[in-house]
């Protein structure tokens, strides 16, 4: 019942957005979601990545399985979907590598697990955008006939990749200077949360027609983002944790941020490509509502099967 309550406080900023988009309180929603997101991914996002990682009370992981399951799970995805998702390996792996680990990853992972464990969910959330930037565009490229050749600077330019760095640099400063940037980034950072998912229950609405075009190819895509990748996730933390390679914080963390449904970030990228663009956006729409049953039952998985692992 506690596990269901939390699941249900994270949807109510959700359904205001749906239902501020069916009163049509924006006259133009795609403007205010494109506004909102840049809000979220440039300010409130990194703030909130910032502070977790600035607390001098969080310990860095020091399980190499931490750092190296996210890359081997997606690069093992990614070949499978090589290998049997012909001829929408493109765009399966743009909606693959892109999860959404920070506009509905993060608060779940608050939500569920306690702000003790935002420090480790900050780290995660930067090692999925970094491999998501790095992989995503270029694959969606190389693989749909393209020659792959997405521009680096994309990558650098997100300040999620930077704010975990800024949040350790933090924390070798004095106590007073470390106190007085997290009452700048503090607030910030908690508006992330309901603002990410208040836009996203906007997009969903305004762009809720698309469902009546999704065809098989795209719950394909579907399949691949909420089954695929958490079932190698799973694999590798339940074995992690049976080894004793990995704490039982840090296997959840992974596991959750595995099982986040296709971020907005891949309409904007596909879209800027010309490359997969309706079945990039069926898969946004699809995958965000399906999790809506998929993420209750990861969240049993993480928080009632894996400890049972350790």
């Amino acid at each position: 019942m506690e596990l269901t309550f939390r699941v249900l406080a994270l949807v109510a900023p959700l359904l205001v957005g749906a239902l501020c988009g069916g009163l049509r309180l924006f006259p133009k929603p795609d403007l205010a979601v494109a506004q909102l997101n840049r809000f979220a991914l440039y300010v409130a996002f990194p703030a909130l990545v910032y502070g977790g990682l600035a607390d001098a009370r969080f310990a860095l992981p020091s399980a190499w399985l931490f750092w190296a399951l996210v890359p081997a799970t997606l690069l093992l995805a990614l070949a499978l979907l090589r290998t049997f998702g012909r001829p929408h390996a493109g765009s399966l792996a743009l909606v693959v590598a892109f999860g959404n680990v920070a506009y509905i990853g993060l608060p779940v992972v608050q939500q569920l697990l306690g702000d003790a464990a935002t420090g480790v969910g900050a780290l995660a959330v930067a090692i999925h955008v970094t491999l998501a930037m790095v992989f995503g565009p270029a694959l969606l490229l190389r693989w749909s006939g393209g020659d792959g050749s997405a521009p680096p600077s994309a990558v650098l330019r997100q300040p999620l990749l930077w704010a975990p760095l800024a949040g350790l640099l933090a924390r070798q400063l004095p106590g007073d200077a470390r106190r007085l940037l997290g009452a700048v980034a503090d607030p910030l950072g908690d508006a992330a949360a309901p603002v990410a998912l208040f836009l996203l229950g906007l997009y969903l609405h305004t762009h809720r027609a698309v469902l009546r075009r999704i065809d098989r190819a795209a719950l394909g895509h579907v399949a691949a983002k909420l089954l695929l990748l958490p079932a190698l996730t799973f694999a590798g933390v339940a074995g992690g944790l049976h080894a004793g390679l990995l704490p039982l914080r840090e296997a959840q963390v992974l596991l959750l941020l595995a099982a986040m449904p296709t971020a907005i970030t891949t309409f904007a990228i596909a879209e800027r490509f010309g490359v997969g663009v309706n079945r990039v956006t069926q898969a946004i729409v699809a995958s965000t509502l399906a999790s809506a049953l998929s993420l209750p039952a990861t969240a049993w998985l993480a928080l009632r099967v894996l400890p049972g692992w350790a």
